[in-house]
């Protein structure tokens, strides 16, 4: 491990264009240069993603050679960033063996066995897992191949892997620097953990994802350009590469394999994260580029798909949906799982069983809770409730479930009822396999704060 050496007098080259920021006019070239810069940002993303990359070749690199390339990259990144470096950062490479190890360790801390189980149940329920699927397989595989480098919080150093070709190290480094200089201004770990509930984890994992996405694509086509390029130039990255990555899927066969709801989840924080990141950019009347932290920081996936209507004009936070002990009168039933959804996984959820368009009716989401239960004959049983923004939005979302249900109806039965709690329109879905008497499930009831009334 070598330790970089910070306070280098090396400041990014102005080139007579003004600093970061600067408007710039974009010209005929700078338009080729940035469609340039689309295709090598989409092979760059590829890399970053834990997906399946042809294999790196190339003379190897050295620890020695990251120090330097981390000290020229710092100066660009805290304009590029919005981040000031308040310490070192320390760089050393990885062989195969040692990122699976991690993975490994990463994934065992992260949850338990049977927070695992519960998880795989959960999705099952909802038919967005096939029944054989082995979650924690899954996840080591797409997590351990072909990945180019990480930031490792808890050890406060980027790892870049053994056997990536000199020239993809630095927008690898790019990428990972960001993480770093975001861990030395708040507590990566702390700020995606899961304690804050799957749909805040997924938004503020959107945003520091997001983030460094958009800083490295703005370095790449500020490398492109030869010169400064102004917020105003830069293309919506995020839409544009959607397609893109898309275009290749076949290229990526453990991706491509995998369950929807893994591919969507997993795209949208670097995609629909970098959007969100350059609306932020966008509104800044003295193009300014704000780091999505603090005050910045997204708290639902609603405000990362809408970060004008939902976060930047008007922040639309989320209500809280807090879920009461399951009554205990009806036997021995017991809670395999909870947690919340979002308006992301609701929408996938909803475009998996009726079709292209249907996550649309997720719009008007402003809250969630749901409740796996197993009866005393090991059935489960989907209890959710949903809080709408109005009664035409829980109406329409109350309609589309009992769609799916009767779609379902071979292995599923349940119940949806709207209802109004604390004056909110409110859904209530029981969803159980067949062969559950619903009369039985002890449905539990729910408390709300926060959100708008």
């Amino acid at each position: 491990m070598v330790r970089t050496r910070l306070g280098s007098d090396r400041r990014p080259p102005q080139g007579g264009q003004g600093r970061l920021g600067g408007v710039v006019r974009p010209d005929h070239r700078h338009a080729c240069a940035l469609r340039r810069t689309l295709r090598l940002a989409a092979c760059v993303l590829a890399a970053l993603l834990p997906l399946p990359m042809a294999s790196c070749t190339g003379p190897a690199i050295s620890e020695e050679s990251l120090v330097m390339a981390v000290d020229s990259l710092l100066p660009w990144l805290e304009e590029l960033s919005g981040l000031e470096v308040r310490g070192p950062v320390n760089v050393a490479l990885r062989d195969r063996e040692e990122l699976r190890a991690y993975v490994i360790q990463r994934l065992e801390e992260e949850f338990t066995a049977e927070e695992m189980r519960g998880i795989e149940a959960t999705y099952r329920a909802l038919g967005l897992f096939p029944d054989t699927l082995d979650l924690r397989s899954l996840l080591l595989e797409l997590y351990t191949e072909q990945v180019s480098g990480y930031y490792d919080p808890k050890a406060r150093t980027l790892y870049v892997m053994e056997g990536v070709a000199p020239e993809d190290v630095q927008p690898v480094l790019v990428h990972e620097l960001v993480h770093a200089l975001q861990d030395q201004h708040v507590n990566l770990d702390s700020l995606v953990s899961k304690d804050r509930g799957n749909d805040r984890q997924a938004a503020a994992q959107a945003a520091m994802e997001g983030h460094a996405t958009l800083v490295m694509f703005s370095w790449l086509a500020e490398q492109q350009a030869g010169r400064r390029v102004a917020v105003d130039e830069l293309p919506d990255f995020g839409a544009i590469l959607g397609p893109a990555l898309e275009a290749r899927n076949d290229s990526y066969p453990v991706f491509r394999s995998a369950p929807r709801i893994i591919r969507e989840t997993m795209l949208f924080s670097y995609l629909k994260g970098a959007s969100f990141v350059q609306a932020l950019w966008r509104a800044e009347a003295n193009g300014g580029r704000p780091a999505p932290i603090g005050e910045w920081l997204p708290n639902s996936t609603e405000q990362v798909l809408r970060p004008g209507e939902r976060f930047i004009r008007q922040r639309d936070e989320p209500t809280e949906v807090v879920l009461e002990a399951t009554p205990s009168a009806q036997g021995a039933w017991r809670t395999v799982y909870e947690n919340t959804l979002g308006e992301l996984e609701t929408g996938i959820f909803l475009s998996e069983h009726l079709g292209a368009g249907a996550d649309t009716i997720a719009h008007g989401w402003d809250g969630d809770r749901y409740r796996l239960l197993a009866s005393p004959a090991g059935g489960h049983v989907f209890v959710w409730y949903t809080v709408w923004d109005d009664d035409a939005a829980a109406n329409r979302f109350a309609d589309a479930y009992r769609q799916v249900l009767r779609l379902r109806v071979a292995a599923r039965q349940g119940m949806v009822e709207r209802m109004s709690v604390a004056g909110r329109p409110v859904v209530r879905v029981v969803d159980a396999e067949s062969g559950v008497a619903l009369a039985d499930v002890p449905i539990p009831g729910i408390e709300l704060s926060g959100g708008q009334p």
